[in-house]
């Protein structure tokens, strides 16, 4: 059997052969594979052979990778705590529209949204508790304007009664003096007193006198 060129070669190995050697074997590490098989897929990308790839990498090439490595064997075992964990819980791993949630984690999300919900209807409650006082609030200070309006307007009402009957004695007495000034008597022994047309009327003593008996 004629064996491919490529898978024959017999020159020295370079870092960049190393790498891929490293790369392939540690994929299937992580997966779970066996290092066999991967120096099998090594050697189609290398082109040598896969005794002359396991003997390169435990001559050289594992001794760099060691913090890979374990690494590696990390994921492996992660991977096949969740695909153990997914079985148990009724899901599938491996299926490709697999979530990879268990069902305890959708229990701790079903949580969180009951607990998310429970917030925003605290804090709805709590806003309602002070619009309502707001609302009570404004009413109070609604109603107390309401008084105080009719209060200023009982006050101003009275305030142009008083204001009209100053004027009116004003303009009595104003009277008063200009008949006085013009009768050019003596007002001295009299007394004034308003009719019922409210009109200033000068009244004598002595009449008075007779009124009061």
């Amino acid at each position: 059997m004629k064996q491919n060129v490529r898978t024959m070669r017999q020159d020295a190995w370079t870092a960049e052969d190393d790498a891929i050697l490293a790369e392939v074997v540690l994929k299937h590490i992580r997966d779970g594979s066996t290092q066999l098989a991967g120096f099998n897929e090594a050697s189609r990308r290398l082109g040598r052979t896969a005794a002359a790839c396991g003997f390169r990498w435990n001559a050289c090439v594992r001794k760099q990778f060691r913090p890979q490595i374990e690494e590696a064997k990390e994921d492996r075992k992660q991977r096949k705590s969740e695909r153990i964990q997914a079985q148990l819980e009724g899901g599938d791993y491996d299926h490709p529209t697999a979530t990879l949630m268990s069902w305890a984690q959708v229990l701790r999300f079903l949580r969180q949204e009951k607990n998310t919900a429970q917030q925003w209807a605290t804090r709805w409650r709590q806003a309602q508790r002070e619009a309502a006082e707001w609302k009570s609030k404004y009413e109070t200070q609604n109603g107390e304007f309401r008084r105080l309006r009719e209060e200023h307007e009982s006050l101003r009402r009275d305030y142009e009664t008083m204001a009209s009957d100053y004027r009116a004695l004003v303009q009595i007495m104003e009277r008063a003096r200009k008949a006085a000034f013009l009768d050019g008597e003596d007002t001295s022994g009299f007394m004034y007193r308003i009719d019922e047309f409210g009109n200033l009327e000068r009244v004598s003593p002595d009449e008075n006198m007779e009124q009061a008996e």
